[in-house]
């Protein structure tokens, strides 16, 4: 995950009390970022976005933290917003890697392969990024064989489950009328033996 960018970054160009307060607050974030505190990190983060909403430093930092605790849906919708509201190309470019990295840990490889592929047309020479979208491609791939497979397995497996039941309904039908049979034999035994030691008429 591409973090060291922004996550030791802080600006120099604010000098106003405001943009010291926010400062404050990403570096204290940054801070607690570093001795594995993501709890702690995550509220300075928020607290500089409530201050500056559009900070991009706390942004970025904030979704890097988030992916950090394995919240990747709320990881990704951060990266996904800073990328579509910077203009830098590095920024956007890291987002968007980051943003298929969210993704790919939700097993949404679709949208991480596009996002890689986002992500290299800020930055060409990425070699990372371009690592990625071929695993991701390739991982892809062999879940569509996978699932052809087993398409076509089930296919196979359909007349042999016909026959099968079948061959149930067979058996169940033998059985039913075995027993029907038996039945009528039983019956037949109890009327004879009623017969057989009934009275005899008498003769008058």
């Amino acid at each position: 995950m591409k973090q060291l960018l922004l996550i030791l970054f802080c600006s120099v160009t604010c000098i106003t009390t405001f943009c010291q307060e926010v400062n404050r607050y990403i570096q204290q974030g940054n801070d607690a970022y570093r001795k594995n505190d993501y709890a702690a990190a995550i509220t300075a983060y928020q607290k500089a976005l409530t201050k500056e909403p559009a900070n991009y430093i706390a942004k970025f930092n904030l979704a890097n933290t988030l992916q950090k605790q394995n919240e990747a849906a709320a990881a990704e919708k951060n990266y996904d917003e800073l990328a579509a509201a910077t203009k830098e190309a590095a920024i956007k470019s890291n987002s968007l890697y980051n943003k298929g990295l969210a993704l790919i840990k939700q097993k949404k490889l679709t949208g991480a392969i596009e996002a890689f592929k986002q992500s290299l047309l800020q930055n060409p020479v990425d070699n990372d990024t371009r690592d990625n979208l071929q695993k991701a491609i390739n991982e892809l791939k062999q879940q569509q064989q996978n699932q052809q497979q087993q398409q076509k397995n089930n296919k196979q497996d359909k007349p042999q489950e016909k026959k099968q039941q079948q061959k149930i309904n067979k058996d169940m039908m033998e059985q039913k009328f075995r027993e029907l049979s038996n039945q009528e034999k039983q019956l037949q035994k109890q009327l004879q033996k009623k017969q057989n030691n009934g009275q005899p008429e008498k003769d008058w």
